[in-house]
């Protein structure tokens, strides 16, 4: 019989806290974001706090936290509060590196498309581009963007409106439909794991009735 140890998040240093969250709290999906800053800087980076939240409006949230070490807030933040808007691009197996690379903390102003070799595509709503490779593309405006705090570790939630729906064909069955078996997408785990949704990890379970 396994035994339990409890923590109490209060006597926890952040960075540990942080830890076993995001290794408790998995898979997540990977919200890789393109912004733009008032200038015309595209950014590109993944969040994994992250999800859908709504369906009438259209609702993804997610979530830039505060840095840990020193409490500054990331160029994704700072370009969806600058412009409002945002594209909320989906992450498959086939860009999974290009994803991670493009987590690098690079300066204000540099392109990670150009960093990771992804294709910058022209979105039809929004300003920032779409990543050509990405299985899915939501272009979104920003409604909303709240602050769960002011320390390193704080979560800055991102409330965005989906305006635009990009899907790649071969995804789609005749009814409009995505194939889950088909869009090999990646999902964060804690550290450096990740996990890769095929077909033979999942199953189905028939809703109840009545």
């Amino acid at each position: 019989m396994s035994t339990i140890k409890s923590f109490d998040p209060e006597t926890l240093e952040t960075r540990d806290l942080h830890k076993l969250l995001l290794s408790a709290v998995a898979p997540r999906p990977i919200a890789f974001a393109s912004t733009i800053d008032s200038k015309g800087n595209v950014n590109l980076s993944p969040f994994s706090y992250f999800n859908v939240f709504s369906s009438n409006p259209p609702i993804l949230i997610f979530s830039p936290s505060r840095r840990v070490r020193d409490n500054t807030t990331k160029h994704t933040l700072q370009n969806a509060d600058e412009t409002r808007e945002v594209v909320i691009n989906m992450v498959d197996y086939s860009i999974v590196e290009q994803m991670s690379k493009s987590s690098n903390e690079y300066a204000k102003g540099v392109n990670e498309f150009t960093k990771t070799g992804l294709t910058e595509v022209n979105s039809l709503k929004v300003k920032p581009p779409r990543v050509l490779e990405s299985p899915v593309s939501f272009e979104c405006v920003v409604d909303n963007i709240i602050s769960l705090g002011d320390n390193g570790g704080a979560g800055q939630l991102v409330i965005a409106k989906v305006v635009h729906i990009h899907v790649k064909n071969e995804l789609l069955d005749s009814n409009n439909q995505i194939d889950p078996t088909k869009l090999d997408l990646v999902a964060r785990l804690g550290g450096d794991w990740y996990s890769r949704l095929t077909k033979e990890s999942m199953f189905t379970i028939t809703k109840p009735k009545g």
